[in-house]
């Protein structure tokens, strides 16, 4: 067995990816916490983050065929309703378009970050993240404070080729005010992680790479907690959790490692810390469901 593991891991080996090997464990069937009450869960929820500014509200946003609303959201799965416009759900963000929203974040100057970074075709050279001065809930709306285009170092022809398709992303978090981000890559089972070095309005700016993961999948979502010292990467049937080698370090992938197989959540693409002992999994499918899942639950495989 060890070596077949070996065989079919030396191609990543080679290439300088970590592969670790797992244990043959059955996956945990997860159970919903709740479903997101209104437009938050009536079509296909891919973000998910917690509010640093207001205890207890989670901002949610929906794909490409949604509007440009983020939802407040609480653990309980209920919407935040505004006064002023009841009948229009969640906060809608002028100035901006939806493309393809796949992933949200917080920063530590109090902005909420919207990854419009979608990008199944790997043709897209538009790829932007959308900073919003982090609203109150029940405003009704706000509009973009600032937009950041960038591109990857690696990609030389729009769209890709069959064999590089690994531009598209669903999955933003930051450290700090620096913003991360991981790939969903459709060529093999890697993630890559880039970071957006000091950004810069009108150009797009080049990320940087930082490392290479095989997740064994396609990475749909991932959070940092606010100290940036875990990252939970999700995909469609498994949670990962990595703590950074160095403090202080962006070498989450070099780190120790945690991992749970799951079923029970169709089209999971959205993951968030809630507070440093619980993850919670947001899935397109079944009207949006929330699922809460224990940090302890995961297993230590290195």
């Amino acid at each position: 067995m060890k070596t077949l593991f070996i065989a079919l891991m030396w191609p990543l080996l080679a290439s300088g990816v970590a592969a670790l090997e797992l244990p043959d464990v059955a996956p945990v069937r997860l159970t919903p916490l709740v479903a997101l009450e209104g437009a938050a869960g009536k079509k296909e929820i891919s973000g998910l983050v917690a509010s640093r500014q207001w205890p207890g509200v989670f901002w949610a946003h929906n794909d490409s065929g949604d509007e440009t609303r983020i939802y407040p959201v609480g653990r309980d799965g209920r919407l935040r309703v505004s006064a002023r416009t009841a009948d229009a759900p969640g906060v809608l963000v002028a100035g901006v378009a939806n493309s393809d929203w796949e992933a949200i974040a917080v920063d530590a100057s109090g902005h909420v970050i919207i990854g419009d970074v979608g990008n199944n075709s790997n043709g897209r050279r538009d790829l932007a993240l959308h900073y919003v001065v982090e609203p109150e809930p029940t405003v009704g709306f706000t509009t973009v404070l600032r937009s950041v285009f960038f591109r990857y170092p690696e990609q030389t022809a729009w769209p890709a080729p069959r064999d590089d398709f690994n531009y598209d992303c669903e999955g933003i978090f930051t450290r700090g005010d620096v913003v991360y981000l991981v790939t969903k890559r459709r060529s093999d089972t890697l993630t890559r992680l880039y970071r957006l070095d000091a950004p810069q309005a009108g150009v797009v700016n080049t990320l940087t790479a930082l490392g290479t993961f095989d997740v064994r999948g396609r990475a749909t979502a991932a959070d940092a907690t606010p100290d940036g010292r875990r990252l939970a990467v999700l995909t469609y049937d498994a949670i990962w959790l990595f703590e950074a080698k160095t403090p202080g370090g962006d070498d989450w992938f070099e780190g120790s490692v945690w991992w749970l197989p799951f079923t029970g959540a169709p089209g999971a693409e959205a993951i968030c810390f809630d507070g440093p002992d619980t993850l919670l999994i947001g899935a397109e499918e079944r009207n949006g469901h929330l699922y809460e899942v224990p940090v302890s639950r995961l297993l230590k495989v290195r």
